[in-house]
């Protein structure tokens, strides 16, 4: 066998060998991404619906609805109460008249325990928010949220 036979059949071999390697390398990061949906599916739906009912909320101009949606940790339920925020809502001249979802939320642990003891996780949503002011004039904003799973139940901070 010439050196350049063996140089080629030493190249098929890496290259069928590699791509072995890079398909079982596939393989298991697709398992594992799956997997992470699966165990994210349940909290992931549960959320969906509460931004769902936190903007059907805020555009219908439910205060009550958006109140209750408010995390119990929230600083709006810690440092204001409800009469203020009713009066807060009453006399904000602009509405969300629509809105889109930009990425799935992203759902992490909560690391930090101390401050938020009743907090399970914590999910960061980025959303497009049309806005109408006052005069009627529409604008779009990008706004990042944050809601979390406290007590069990997932909330808006």
């Amino acid at each position: 066998m010439s050196d350049m036979d063996y140089l080629e059949q030493r190249n098929k071999i890496y290259k069928a060998r590699t791509s072995k390697i890079l398909g079982v390398t596939a393989v298991i990061l697709s398992f594992f991404l799956n997997w992470q949906s699966f165990l994210w599916a349940g909290e992931s739906e549960d959320l969906q619906a509460v931004i769902k009912d936190y903007f059907e909320a805020e555009m219908s101009r439910n205060s009550d609805r958006t109140w209750n949606l408010l995390a119990p940790s929230s600083i709006v339920k810690r440092f204001y109460s409800y009469e203020n925020y009713l009066e807060s809502a009453r006399l904000n001249p602009a509405k969300i008249v629509g809105y889109e979802l930009k990425f799935a939320p992203e759902i992490m642990e909560n690391q930090d325990r101390k401050d938020l003891p009743d907090v399970d996780k914590i999910a960061s949503v980025i959303v497009k928010e049309r806005i109408q002011d006052e005069s009627g004039k529409e604008s779009e904003q990008i706004v990042v949220l944050i809601f979390l799973l406290e007590n069990g139940h997932w909330y808006k901070a």
